[in-house]
């Protein structure tokens, strides 16, 4: 296999192979996006960091590079412009979906998180009805969760 590329199981994320320096910038425009608040909340970085990362298998220096990345000063078409988003089946959405899940890991979707999801999708090309089917895709999921641990 290619070292440029990360192998990643297909169940979740609907891919395999990914180009290692596209997680660079895919984490960079989630945190310019969750933090459009004001903050990066240690629920929102952790779920970047250790969740998302391990289930893709992002190397530890990326990880690195995102928990000294200045999302304050940043700019999604910035990173936006640094990966060939038509390489990847569904990848717009994906980053869209991966945005409202990182901004709503702290329980709070913010209204400036929301915007900048907008905007990102925007940028992406993804309708707003898609937003809103995705929005309502994580929050499913959420109150799956939540009854699978009230079961359990």
């Amino acid at each position: 296999m290619n070292s440029d590329l990360t192998n990643i199981s297909p169940t979740f994320y609907g891919i395999s192979l990914v180009p290692k320096g596209s997680w660079r910038a895919y984490g960079y425009a989630l945190l310019t996006i969750a933090g459009s608040d004001g903050i990066v909340s240690d629920p929102e970085l952790e779920w970047l960091t250790l969740d998302m990362a391990k289930e893709v298998g992002v190397d530890e220096e990326i990880i690195a590079d995102w928990e000294e990345f200045d999302f304050e000063n940043s700019d999604l078409e910035d990173h936006f412009a640094t990966f060939n988003s038509s390489a990847l089946a569904s990848f717009n959405k994906l980053l869209i979906y991966d945005a409202i899940r990182m901004s709503s890991a702290d329980g709070d979707y913010a209204l400036e998180e929301k915007e900048q999801v907008n905007e990102a999708a925007r940028i992406l090309k993804v309708s707003p009805e898609v937003v809103v089917a995705i929005e309502a895709l994580v929050d499913l999921e959420r109150a799956a969760d939540k009854l699978r641990l009230t079961i359990l």
